[in-house]
């Protein structure tokens, strides 16, 4: 059975519920979800990749990678 979502936050990525997260940023509302993934510089070909897989933000330096419509 699923863990209800944290009332503080309505993202429902399951990234923020696993206590070992394989990313620092949420792809979905940028919020950091494990602290212990380093931040990294990323390149614009990075951020095309991400942006091609729908991602909202970049789960390594949580960079918005598409804009609101």
């Amino acid at each position: 059975m699923m863990e209800q979502l944290d009332r503080r936050n309505p993202c429902d990525n399951l990234n923020h519920r696993r206590t070992q997260a394989p990313v620092r940023h949420c792809p979905a509302c940028g919020r950091v979800v494990n602290e212990r993934v380093g931040k990294q510089d990323c390149s614009d070909t990075q951020h095309a990749t991400a942006r091609r897989q729908h991602s909202v933000f970049c789960v390594d330096c949580g960079m918005r990678l598409i804009s609101r419509g």
